[in-house]
């Protein structure tokens, strides 16, 4: 397999469209502290030939202007 190069493909629009999700992944409704009282953690991984992630995460209950419960994780 041969290296593969974005710098002949990639334009102003894309780094535009990089910045603009990584401000909506960092905001406080998407990125949140924990809670330290003792709420569980939820540990997920990913990995594959090039790489590995994981992100710890907690499940947060909030409600909407109707009622309804809504449950999310940070």
């Amino acid at each position: 397999m041969q290296a593969y190069s974005l710098a002949a493909h990639w334009m102003q629009k894309h780094t535009k469209a990089f910045l603009d999700l990584k401000t909506a992944l960092t905001l406080e409704l998407v990125l949140r502290g924990p809670k330290w009282d003792g709420m569980p953690f939820i540990v997920t991984t990913n990995g594959c030939q090039e790489g590995f992630a994981g992100i710890l995460a907690q499940r947060f209950t909030s409600t909407a202007p109707s009622g309804k419960a809504i449950t999310k994780r940070h």
